[in-house]
């Protein structure tokens, strides 16, 4: 029997959300903290985050992910990895991403978006003569300037913190097998100047803020290539180092769990230890996840065969707290367990999955799904969380995030649409070989598609008892060239 070990830091679990923002700052008293403010790098006005008795609060903003084609490439093949904003402040960053820092190979993954701090990391894979190597880059804005932080932006005392970690025989020995692991670290809490741009001198180390910790992220060598490990650094279990406005959070948030990092946690007021454990069996099927708080089990068996904990995040709103675990399964299908930590044994599923971009505001997230329509694709849509926890859907509209491209075996009746899920605008009769590319449905009676000239164009379908779909009474197959199901 094997059992590996996942533990999370709910940061703030069950804090109120008092007034209009949220300090993380358990102890407010200034002479309570012995970290001395006059050792610290002066900070440009441009890059600091400050706090001021005028704050009206900490708000989040819209950051997504979502893939292009690469120029001179059929999709699904070679799609880039983009993201975009409603915050305007950051249009150059977010040109430099789409444009310089992301290729075919790249993973996006956004780990904090408020008016406080933009931040992400991307994990790249480069080629050269054949051989290939792992990049990281942190991103890390001040999202009212759109200027880079600098860790001095975000740290009181980096050599403090920078001695109290590394004197952490538990926290050392977690990482001794990353070559340089002190080294590294000190260049990330220490040295400012060994990043500009996100970028580190040897690429392999590198940092970004999430909701509930700031995350290390160094590549380590093993017997299947270089694999990237998340080192976090706890607000709450250091957050005499923290300066004030980078723990300023908004009301209600998301945060990823950190898997093997057992962390303090604030829960009804007080810190307590907290940590997940899951059983795999000789088979590597799990079997039971446990959760433990100050000690107290809650344990949950799993009979759906899955492979484990691919993914989990903790919800934030108000004064209740939920854990959704991500399962992984046969052919990468994943579905999420959803874990209510103010009540014992109150748990559900559901059978989305977490989604590109990262769930960071309970408010609005995304969470994906495989559907089998015109070809299998991946789609997400909008949810918000509900009062009992679950997701709430926000809209019957699935956004397709697989690219793909289908030509037309058929004259098609389709209705112009003045935008993605828009309004109809006219009707046209498409031509044998007119190239589409399906961007949304509702996955029952339409799908939206982009046309090579730009237009979007809904075209009905019919689903059947058994989930087969038909366009005019044909099977898609006969309608479109490029159709694909998997399985």
């Amino acid at each position: 029997m094997k059992k590996e070990m996942l533990y999370f830091i709910p940061a703030i679990l069950l804090l109120s959300g008092c007034g209009k923002s949220v300090s993380i700052s358990i102890n407010t008293n200034k002479n309570e903290s012995t970290i001395s403010e006059s050792n610290n790098i002066n900070e440009s006005k441009e890059t600091e985050i400050t706090r001021d008795n005028e704050q009206t609060g900490v708000e989040m903003f819209d950051a997504t992910v979502y893939y292009k084609p690469k120029d001179g490439y059929e999709p699904p093949e070679n799609v880039i990895p983009q993201i975009k904003t409603d915050n305007k402040n950051l249009d150059s960053v977010v040109e430099r991403i789409n444009s310089t820092w992301t290729n075919d190979y790249s993973n996006i993954q956004i780990t904090r978006a408020d008016s406080n701090v933009f931040s992400l990391l991307i994990d790249t894979v480069t080629f050269d003569n054949n051989n290939s190597s792992k990049e990281l880059r942190g991103v890390n804005i001040n999202s009212s300037t759109g200027k880079e932080l600098k860790i001095t932006a975000v740290l009181k005392d980096a050599d403090a913190l920078y001695d109290k970690l590394m004197n952490d025989k538990d926290f050392i020995d977690k990482y001794d097998d990353i070559d340089n692991f002190g080294e590294k670290m000190k260049s990330v809490l220490t040295d400012p100047d060994a990043f500009s741009d996100g970028e580190n001198i040897n690429k392999d180390v590198t940092w970004s803020l999430s909701n509930g910790v700031m995350m290390i992220y160094m590549l380590e060598d093993t017997k299947n290539g270089k694999r990237t490990v998340s080192i976090p650094v706890d607000y709450i279990k250091y957050k005499e180092f923290f300066k004030d406005g980078i723990l300023d959070l908004p009301d209600d948030y998301a945060f990823k769990i950190i898997v093997d990092n057992e962390m303090k946690a604030n829960i009804n007021g007080r810190e307590s230890s907290v940590e997940v454990e899951q059983e795999i069996d000789e088979y590597g099927i799990l079997q039971e996840i446990e959760l433990k708080i100050d000690g107290n089990e809650r344990e949950y068996k799993d009979d759906s065969n899955s492979y484990g904990i691919s993914d989990a995040y903790i919800f934030k709103k108000g004064n209740s707290a939920y854990l959704y675990l991500e399962l992984t399964y046969d052919n990468d299908y994943r579905s999420i367990k959803v874990i209510d930590l103010n009540k014992n044994d109150e748990q559900s599923d559901i059978q989305e999955s977490f989604a590109d971009t990262a769930p960071l505001n309970p408010d609005k997230f995304y969470l994906g799904d495989r559907v089998a329509t015109v070809s299998t694709v991946n789609v997400e849509r909008k949810y918000s969380l509900g009062d009992d926890g679950k997701p709430k859907a926000l809209e019957n509209y699935y956004t397709i995030v697989t690219p793909v491209n289908l030509v037309s075996k058929v004259e098609l009746s389709v209705e112009h649409l003045d935008g993605v899920n828009g309004n109809k605008s006219g009707d046209e009769i498409l031509p044998v070989g007119a190239l589409l590319t399906p961007v949304g449905s509702d996955n029952k009676t339409f799908t939206d598609y982009r046309m090579n000239t730009g237009d979007i164009v809904r075209i009905p379908m019919q689903k059947s008892s058994d989930g087969d779909i038909t366009i005019d009474g044909k099977d898609v197959r006969d309608v479109f060239e490029g159709t694909f199901f998997a399985g």
